[in-house]
C-alpha cells in the first residue's frame, strides 16, 4: 500500500498532503503502524498525526495549520479534543487561539 492510499483509507483531509505535513518520519511511522482493521477507527490515526507534531517545536504556521485540519477533521469529536490540547499548549498565543476558535473552511 502507498502512503496516499493508506492517507485516503484513513480519510485524511487532502490538506495534510496540500499544506506538506506529512514528513518521511511521520509516513513511516503511520505506514508500519498499520494493521487491517485500522481503516474501522481511522480518527486514531489521524489523532496520532496531530499528536506527533504537537510534541514538537514547530513554527507558528504550521500551529495555526493543524488548528485548520482539526476543524477540517471527519471526526468532529477528535478535532475538537486536538482543539483542546491546543489551546493548553498555546494559551499566550492570540493567533494560534484564533485559529483554534475559529471555524475553518478552504
Amino acid at each position: 500500500m502507498t502512503h496516499s492510499e493508506w492517507l485516503a483509507l484513513m480519510k485524511f483531509p487532502k490538506q495534510w498532503s496540500e499544506w506538506e505535513l506529512l514528513p518521511d518520519e511521520l509516513k513511516a511511522i503511520q505506514l508500519n503502524g498499520y494493521e487491517s482493521g485500522h481503516e474501522n477507527a481511522p480518527e486514531h490515526d489521524r489523532h496520532g498525526a496531530f499528536q506527533w507534531w504537537l510534541k514538537r517545536d514547530v513554527p507558528k504556521v504550521t500551529v495555526i495549520r493543524l488548528a485548520h485540519l482539526t476543524w477540517l477533521d471527519p471526526d468532529p469529536l477528535m478535532g475538537g479534543y486536538v482543539r483542546e490540547c491546543m489551546a493548553k499548549k498555546f494559551a499566550e498565543d492570540e493567533d494560534i487561539q484564533n485559529a483554534i476558535l475559529t471555524p475553518y473552511t478552504p
